[in-house]
């Protein structure tokens, strides 16, 4: 799928700003409404449960204390605000990766000079309906603050280093650096994104300082003395930058200088946790565990990103230092992910971020090479080659390749489109679906139906929850309001209660009389049976 290197699209025709605004703001407004549709129907998973159980927690009584289990505290923090104006339930639960989800694929607008108009439009339409992306700006998870906050920390760190002799760049220097203080304040793979931009950083610097050596024919030391006064006008203002970025760390972590806590400690935890999961494989998987996730939903971005990877890299035009670093970012992104044993479906969004902009990239390019190609006028005929019928040579060239993009292109979108509101709308709670990893089951909605029903109600039935693994999430969210639910890990020795569930396999009716307690079978999730007992007299139309 490769054009000659030979076109240049800066001559090509431009779309006009009124279409390229309103081609934008369509592109917006389909991801918004993609996202928040029926945002509340799906049941909550366990994780997310967890999340709203603390993020409850925290509402209530200002209790905050980092476990790296559960990821960093920006997410408790920010939904706590919506929780208190807005309410709380399951959808207003997702709001917070509903609004980054969108402002995600907003951003990439700001990378126009980089992208060119079209590059811009089809990476915002690729990511606005990415399937991973979207279900997961519908997933009450960190991964896409951390698409955010990552996208606009490359961007503030590109326009930084474009406006170094202009007022411009604090500005962008305090985008880069809130931007990853988010991140870390969010999830712990933002120190996979440190890792990965620091050592592309270090390697492209190495190189920069060995070529001006050989270049300039100077002496090693003289070299690096020339370099270091380069850098050192701008030393004052990293370092600022560099204690806004610990400041907004620590007002998350101490939630609100609240809790007593140390970037040592905070640091430590995380890795120590985490490390620790990888070294036990504790959720492991093969090394190519993303690629059928990839090419089952994301055919498009993970096709034509990899073409884009080895287009621009080829072409090397004026932005080909932004290509290598994204095309970098991509692959680097894939193995890292693919390498650590943490396997699970929403960390490929961070595989898809780059892939999308650099599919989108190279659908611009294409197509723009294309149309400008079409309008040029032709050379003269001495110069040209003809085929049989007449036809310019370089013309069946160009529109052999212009089919066949077109119509892998066509077939990808439709299959994805189709797996979008498939896995989103139709499928968001199917055991066999790869993006839904151990979802709740939709029988927690009938479940809660028969309980609401019930003739007592939330301040005055006893119901007990049983588990020897306590693995009974998402229930603690769905009986919140329930002030005498408990939960056990195993069944209460002469506890009185109204109601009780337990694993399946569990013979109740050995404990409880058969003529008092009537049994209800449900599942929690693929593999989760329970059966919830009540006293008969509990229903109203007895």
């Amino acid at each position: 799928m490769q054009q000659d290197q030979d076109y240049n699209t800066e001559n090509s025709p431009e779309l006009s700003e009124k279409k390229y605004k309103l081609l934008g703001f369509l592109i917006i407004l389909f991801a918004l409404l993609i996202r928040l549709f029926d945002l509340g129907e799906r049941v909550l998973h366990h994780d997310e449960s967890v999340h709203a159980s603390f993020t409850l927690k925290l509402l209530e009584s200002g209790q905050y204390k980092y476990d790296p289990a559960y990821h960093g505290p920006f997410l408790f923090h920010s939904t706590a605000v919506v929780f208190h104006f807005l309410g709380i339930n399951d959808a207003t639960s997702r709001l917070i990766p509903v609004f980054f989800g969108v402002a995600a694929v907003l951003l990439l607008f700001l990378l126009k000079k980089e992208l060119g108009e079209r590059g811009v439009l089809w990476s915002a339409f690729l990511l606005s309906f990415s399937p991973s992306m979207v279900y997961f700006s519908r997933f009450f998870r960190n991964d896409l603050i951390i698409v955010f906050c990552t996208l606009a920390t490359v961007i503030g760190g590109i326009r930084y280093l474009e406006n170094l002799h202009s007022s411009k760049r604090y500005a962008y220097l305090i985008l880069a650096a809130s931007s990853l203080a988010v991140a870390v304040s969010s999830k712990e793979n933002a120190y996979l994104v440190i890792l990965m931009f620091g050592a592309y950083a270090l390697i492209y610097s190495l190189y920069g300082f060995y070529f001006d050596w050989k270049k300039e024919n100077l002496s090693f030391k003289r070299t690096f003395i020339l370099k270091i006064s380069a850098v050192s006008p701008f030393i004052p203002e990293i370092l600022i930058s560099g204690i806004l970025f610990v400041f907004i760390v620590m007002l998350f972590y101490t939630s609100l200088f609240r809790t007593p806590e140390t970037l040592y400690s905070i640091v430590e935890r995380a890795f120590s946790h985490w490390m620790e999961m990888h070294r036990i494989e504790r959720i492991g998987g093969p090394f190519y565990y993303y690629i059928p996730i990839l090419l089952v939903y994301e055919s498009p971005i993970l096709i034509f990103g990899t073409a884009g990877i080895v287009h621009f890299l080829r072409k090397k035009g004026k932005n080909a230092s932004f290509f290598l670093f994204v095309s970098y970012w991509a692959v680097s992104s894939l193995l890292l992910y693919s390498y650590l044993q943490e396997k699970v479906p929403w960390l490929v969004v961070h595989i898809v971020l780059p892939f999308g902009i650099l599919a989108g990239a190279y659908l611009g390019d294409f197509f723009s090479g294309i149309t400008g190609r079409r309008q040029k006028n032709l050379p003269e005929k001495e110069n040209m080659s003809f085929g049989i019928d007449k036809t310019p040579v370089s013309w069946i060239k160009y529109s052999r390749s212009y089919t066949l993009v077109a119509g892998i292109l066509a077939l990808t979108l439709i299959i994805s489109l189709a797996q979008c509101f498939s896995v989103n709308f139709y499928r968001s709670m199917e055991p066999d679906e790869l993006m839904t990893y151990s979802q709740t089951s939709p029988d927690i909605r009938e479940l809660m139906e028969k309980i609401e029903g019930f003739n007592l109600g939330p301040e005055t039935l006893r119901i007990s929850v049983v588990d020897p693994e306590s693995l009974y999430w998402p229930l603690p969210w769905y009986l919140r309001d329930y002030e005498k639910a408990a939960y056990y890990t195993e069944p209460p020795a002469k506890k009185k209660y109204d109601a009780i569930i337990v694993p399946s396999t569990y013979s109740m009716y050995d404990l409880i009389s058969e003529e008092k307690y009537s049994s209800y079978n449900f599942s929690l999730r693929p593999g989760k049976k329970f059966t919830l007992y009540y006293k008969k007299e509990l229903e109203k139309n007895i």
